[in-house]
């Protein structure tokens, strides 16, 4: 039973180490570990990320640089959280709203 359970813990930071917008193995911030560590965390770092970039390379001049601006405070705001996971969660509801309704 603890084998089976072992294994589905492994496979779920397997998972986590993939689906993010980092690269797990290196992760040392408070935020970054609680993220490789939580599915739904990871599932929400993909998802803003993907609609991050895809609104980046879509962007040129200003605008391009104000989102870059923007999203250099926002990761600031994210690690201010630490391993606060409502407060990292919450924050990226927030910011996937906002790159979704960007214009």
């Amino acid at each position: 039973m603890k084998a089976i359970i072992l294994a589905g813990v492994a496979s779920l930071l397997a998972t986590a180490v993939h689906a993010t917008s980092f690269n797990c193995r290196y992760a040392k911030a408070a935020d970054e570990v609680l993220i490789c560590q939580d599915a739904q965390l990871s599932a929400l770092d993909e998802r803003m990320s993907s609609l991050y970039f895809n609104l980046r390379n879509s962007l040129s001049g200003y605008r391009r640089a104000a989102l870059e601006d923007s999203q250099s405070r926002w990761l600031h705001g994210r690690m201010s959280c630490g391993r606060d996971r409502d407060c990292v969660y919450d924050s990226y509801v927030r910011r996937i709203r906002f790159l979704q309704d960007y214009e």
